[in-house]
């Protein structure tokens, strides 16, 4: 119940710092001209990345994908009894609750990933690395006040076996190697599991939502993985601080 109560919070956030935004920024077809406009979401699109352009249409296309982004996140926020896989009229069980909470995570980073790329002005297909999430948080003040998320508990059953902390010949643990990982997921995935740290910043938390997004994504991380592995509460709570962090920067632009 706490953490549908944070999520409720967190969505009353967003639509507040939401609603001051469009307030400021005005229609699309706002700003076509009125290049005063243009210039004033400029100014505060520079805090970001100093190549953001005046121009209209650029201007235009900025707000279009903020809009995009803060949407996918809503609607991932307003899930509140996510779930996926069960028919229209059988109740959901657990596996389908737990294979809710992944997609809800995997809605709220595209989200994230849309608004955070905007506004570093990085184009093209490549998600972010961790030096972009690192300027992300320095941009947006949150470096400190992290509530820290603690790793699942190492002793639950069918999680043991995956905590051998020896390196395979590809220098992957097992829990590593299952989910598929890459070189900076790994890393997070083994740092919060395998050696039970918990994360206790917002970088580590943006990294950690995206290992969990990608191992679900690509078919890695079961819904029957994340029941047995008790994944459900940090699933939520990560889907939660990726909103956190939208408000943060949604604010610098006000």
């Amino acid at each position: 119940m706490m953490i549908i109560q944070n999520s409720l919070d967190t969505s009353t956030r967003l639509e507040d710092v939401s609603r001051e935004l469009w307030q400021f920024i005005g229609s699309y077809e706002s700003c076509i001209n009125d290049p005063a406009k243009c210039k004033h979401i400029h100014q505060k699109l520079s805090h970001f990345n100093q190549n953001h352009s005046e121009n209209s249409d650029h201007i235009s296309d900025v707000i279009q994908a903020l809009s995009k982004g803060f949407y996918l996140i809503k609607s991932g926020l307003e899930w509140q009894e996510p779930a996926v896989g069960h028919s229209s009229i059988d109740k959901p069980n657990d596996t389908h609750k737990a294979r809710g909470i992944q997609w809800r995570l995997v809605i709220t980073w595209g989200g994230f990933e849309t608004i955070t790329k905007t506004l570093l002005l990085k184009k093209g297909n490549r998600g972010l690395d961790t030096e972009n999430i690192k300027s992300f948080m320095v941009q947006c003040d949150l470096i400190n006040n992290y509530n820290p998320l603690n790793p699942p508990d190492s002793t639950r059953l069918n999680l043991e076996k995956w905590l051998n902390k020896n390196p395979s010949i590809e220098g992957k643990s097992a829990l590593a190697d299952f989910l598929s990982l890459g070189k900076e997921e790994q890393e997070i995935i083994e740092n919060w599991i395998v050696k039970s740290q918990p994360v206790s910043n917002w970088v580590e938390a943006v990294r950690l939502a995206k290992a969990l997004r990608n191992a679900t994504a690509h078919g890695a991380l079961s819904a029957s993985k994340v029941k047995e592995w008790g994944l459900q509460k940090p699933l939520l709570a990560l889907s939660d601080n990726l909103a956190e962090i939208v408000v943060a920067a949604m604010q610098k632009l006000i």
